[in-house]
């Protein structure tokens, strides 16, 4: 090769990567709006909080993001299920989806990404009877069933009272366990545990308020790629529109469709 044409591809491959890393190949809502289209991406299946089928992503985040994507001048809110939460982060990085909603990301997350406001919260609850243990300290004595090696378990074992624990394979044995009277209570999964409620319904069972609380973000590429500058041109509208879903009663009203009681975050209220 000639040293001016080695010369010229150098610059040629430069203006290439800098074309990529431009602030103009970011993600933004006038983008979105001229596409007619929103995609979202996601891994894990928490039904009823999102779910596929052969009709498509269901759910109460979906319907969620459906209303917020028409107060964006955003009509189609389109859903992939992708095989890994891996797998969403680099698609999002490709530019395969404009975001990803996913409660199992690998953390940290790093400074490439920004973060919605939380959509909802997630964390361990107590299922019970009704007028069963709702909080912690109503523990005290009770017959608890976690499953093993999860993050329910160990913190009913560091719970600094006495109790009874009894250790299952999985939810279905836990759940199976609660039914037949042989346990007082099941520390679970927060949308595992409405799931249940939704189907038995108020009288039979009870779900308590969270034990802990961990954020679920729609999480987008940052402006810029990784210079690390926030999406706000995008999130900055999605979080009022969620406040002012929240405000109105709509939010609550969702969650009570999907989950018979309002899961907004605690740091909400």
């Amino acid at each position: 090769m000639l040293p001016n044409t080695r010369y010229i591809a150098r610059f040629a491959l430069l203006a290439t990567a800098a074309a990529l890393l431009s602030p103009a190949q970011a993600l933004n809502l006038s983008k979105i709006q001229g596409k007619g289209q929103l995609r979202i991406a996601f891994s894990t299946a928490q039904p009823p909080l999102i779910s596929q089928d052969k009709t498509g992503a269901q759910g109460f985040v979906t319907e969620l993001l459906a209303n917020i994507g028409k107060e964006m001048n955003v009509n189609n809110v389109a859903w992939s299920k992708v095989g890994t939460p891996q797998s969403l982060l680099d698609g999002l990085q490709a530019g395969k989806y404009d975001a990803v909603f996913e409660s199992q990301l690998p953390r940290p997350l790093g400074t490439d990404v920004s973060l919605s406001r939380p959509l909802v919260c997630d964390g361990g609850v107590i299922l019970t009877k009704p007028g069963g243990p709702e909080y912690e300290e109503e523990l005290e004595g009770q017959r608890i069933a976690v499953v093993t090696g999860s993050s329910y378990f160990f913190y009913v074992r560091n719970l600094p009272f006495k109790k009874k624990i009894t250790v299952f394979a999985d939810d279905n044995q836990a759940l199976l366990a609660f039914l037949s009277g042989s346990v007082d209570a099941v520390v679970m999964n927060r949308y595992a545990a409405l799931k249940i409620y939704m189907k038995a319904g108020p009288k039979k069972v009870q779900v308590g308020p969270l034990l802990w609380s961990e954020d679920i973000n729609l999480v987008l590429k940052n402006t810029g790629d990784t210079r690390g500058i926030t999406n706000t041109d995008v999130l900055g509208p999605i979080s009022v529109i969620l406040k002012k879903m929240r405000d109105d009663g709509r939010y609550a009203a969702l969650s009570k469709k999907y989950f018979g009681q309002d899961v907004r975050c605690e740091i909400w209220r």
